[in-house]
């Protein structure tokens, strides 16, 4: 009988402690089917976010603006998305802030049937949407030009890179605000690189993952097991090119080996492997975001910024142990 009752004991306590540790349910989402986003993906489907006490289900929500919208609302609480959607939900009164981002430069190349941005003028760049970051992007190569957006270079929204690679194809648009794997594959198709945005230098948030400062407030233990998730996930796509390039043709339904090594080799050395958001990517996107919108004068770029769940992992060195080879 004593067996028996502490066989009984034992199994309440096990059962009920399973249960006070059942994963934390978290609804993530990305804005596009490019490269970078693949760090989402792997912590998905490398079982990153079980391994930290997580159940996330992962959505793809077609535009940056679309996906500010669907975080605000709380339909999804964790976002990975790019600064100028983030930062223009930010400065229209909504709640939101960076605490992690894993690409903090464009990887934006300018795709096109000319040789030079100059012989742009009076042609288009397709985009996915305006406000957005191959929006962004095209915008700083054409001023880099010497040109005026919109008056010399019309931007054309076409809302995905499949739908700017085809109208590239078809005539639509003279150029397009490309990221690989779409690069890579532009260039198959006998299209020139144009512009390299990331050559020139620019600082910018192209990914990362946006949060409501409220839930923050409220679910601190969650926020900082995902963000462990996510930072494993950069070390994976920096360190395991196989895993990498299998989880991106998933997601992106491209099949080309060729396509796929160029892609995960562009992006992983561009990765930070401590993903902090910078004062200077966000200042250039509060710039940007403010030829549209003049609020941005009333915000510092630190109020996009929330740092403290990244810098625990590093401090506490657990980045360090995901480069052994340093």
């Amino acid at each position: 009988m004593l067996r028996l009752l502490s066989s009984l004991a034992i199994f309440v306590f096990a059962s009920g402690n399973s249960f006070a540790q059942a994963p934390a349910r978290v609804m993530s989402g990305y804005a596009a089917t490019s490269g970078p986003h693949a760090v989402l993906w792997i912590a998905r489907d490398a079982g990153l976010f079980e391994k930290n006490g997580l159940r996330v289900d992962v959505a793809f929500i077609r535009s940056g603006s679309t996906m500010a919208q669907t975080l605000v609302s709380g339909e999804i609480q964790m976002s990975q998305m790019g600064g100028p959607a983030m930062v223009a939900a930010g400065v229209a009164g909504m709640d939101v802030t960076y605490v992690a981002v894993a690409l903090n430069t464009t990887p934006i190349v300018i795709m096109g049937n000319v040789s030079k941005m100059e012989e742009l003028k009076g042609k288009s760049i397709g985009v996915t949407r305006y406000g957005s970051n191959t929006d962004i992007s095209a915008r700083f190569a054409i001023q880099k030009a010497g040109l005026q957006p919109e008056k010399d270079v019309a931007l054309i929204q076409l809302e995905e890179y499949a739908n700017i690679l085809g109208g590239m194809q078809s005539g639509r648009v003279a150029a397009g605000s490309l990221a690989d794997p779409f690069t890579e594959a532009a260039k198959k198709l006998g299209f020139k690189e144009i512009a390299d945005i990331a050559k020139m230098g620019l600082e910018f948030p192209f990914v990362g993952i946006a949060v409501k400062k409220s839930y923050i407030k409220d679910h601190m233990d969650t926020v900082q097991r995902f963000v462990r998730a996510y930072v494993e996930a950069i070390a994976i796509y920096k360190n395991n090119r196989e895993l990498t390039m299998k989880i991106t043709s998933k997601y992106t339904g491209i099949k080309d080996p060729a396509i796929l090594a160029s892609t995960v080799d562009f992006y992983a050395p561009k990765l930070q492997r401590v993903p902090e958001a910078t004062v200077g990517g966000l200042k250039f996107v509060l710039e940007q975001v403010g030829v549209r919108d003049p609020r941005t004068k009333n915000y510092s770029p630190e109020t996009f910024m929330d740092n403290r769940f990244v810098k625990q992992l590093e401090d506490s060195g657990f980045i360090k142990t995901l480069y052994p080879k340093g």
